[in-house]
């Protein structure tokens, strides 16, 4: 896939990234910015970078990666639809009002949501096709669309909207210990909000623990918790009943590599007891976990195979607005 990449904040970085080490998936022919500083930036590491629109776009290209600052994203966004470009939205549509999302429903592409395919949420979601009709989610460790993705697809909520929300917001303090980039030794004290919301639906209920803290906090636990009729699935692994009638608790096991040409880990599969419920199918390339996931998704996309369109992205931004 030949893609113009549209934004120079740190989400674009996974995308030159996989272009670096996989220039047979992805192709980054240029580079727009508005930040001229960024974009010398790019310049000097041997990207193509534009501070014109049409200049970026003049190159041949199968695909528009918009990786913009939120307050921009609407009217590119728009301006690309005009144009009939096939859309990787890196960007979220959460902070749009219903009447701009109604303007860009129509657009064609794809929403780069990657939890869904990042490789831990991918083996619990592979795990939890055996535990039967699901009718519970529990997500602690993502908020708003991010969870609201996460809620749809497990829960195959479509376009169903609760017929009941509960909100609760509990504001408090704990140590703080890490920020994005770096873990905070000896940190002082940190205020944060602790919002739980509980969405019913006709024939389910999904649960968002989220702390504003959360991401950055090393005292936290992540949680997922998957119910079915069969059994439960978390991020530990899986609990069912076994062919004996006897309770049981069969862990995942992710098995990181080192890979051939550097120091860093990259997961290589996902086992589940004896069973293999994740293969990440660039290894032993080193990706992070998030760019194997959006990886994944221009994979599928150049494949024929499933993928969330701009439609999915509207609707987790409109399930996400209530968290």
């Amino acid at each position: 896939m030949k893609a113009v990449l549209i934004g120079t904040g740190w989400r674009s970085r996974f995308y030159l990234r996989i272009s670096e080490l996989l220039p047979s998936l992805l192709e980054i022919v240029s580079v727009y910015s508005s930040s001229l500083e960024r974009a010398e930036k790019l310049r000097k590491e041997g990207w193509r970078c534009f501070s014109s629109l049409d200049d970026a776009l003049s190159l041949r290209h199968d695909a528009v990666i918009v990786a913009t600052a939120r307050d921009a994203f609407f009217h590119i966004a728009k301006e690309l639809g005009r144009r009939g470009e096939f859309i990787l939205s890196e960007t979220s549509f959460l902070p749009l009002s219903e009447g701009q999302l109604k303007e860009l429903s129509k657009l064609e592409g794809a929403v780069m949501e990657q939890y869904p395919y990042d490789p831990i949420y991918a083996a619990c979601i592979k795990a939890s096709e055996s535990i039967g009709d699901i009718d519970q989610l529990l997500i602690s460790g993502l908020h708003n669309h991010h969870a609201a993705a996460m809620a749809r697809v497990i829960l195959s909520l479509e376009d169903e909207e609760p017929e009941e929300v509960l909100f609760f917001d509990h504001p408090s303090a704990i140590l703080q210990t890490g920020a994005r980039d770096t873990m905070i030794i000896n940190g002082s004290k940190e205020h944060y909000e602790r919002k739980l919301r509980i969405l019913k639906f006709k024939s389910s209920i999904f649960i968002n623990d989220f702390s504003s803290n959360q991401y950055h906090n090393y005292l936290f636990e992540k949680k997922l918790e998957i119910r079915g009729e069969l059994g439960v699935v978390t991020l530990d692994g899986l609990k069912r009943v076994n062919a004996e009638g006897y309770p049981v608790f069969i862990p995942f096991l992710v098995h990181r590599d080192t890979s051939t040409w550097n120091s860093n880990m990259t997961i290589s599969h996902i086992t589940l007891g004896s069973e293999n419920v994740y293969t990440n199918p660039f290894y032993p390339l080193n990706l992070n976990d998030d760019e194997i996931g959006i990886a994944t998704i221009i994979k599928n996309i150049e494949e024929g195979k499933e993928y969330r369109k701009i439609k999915d992205g509207i609707a987790d931004a409109v399930l996400g607005k209530l968290l």
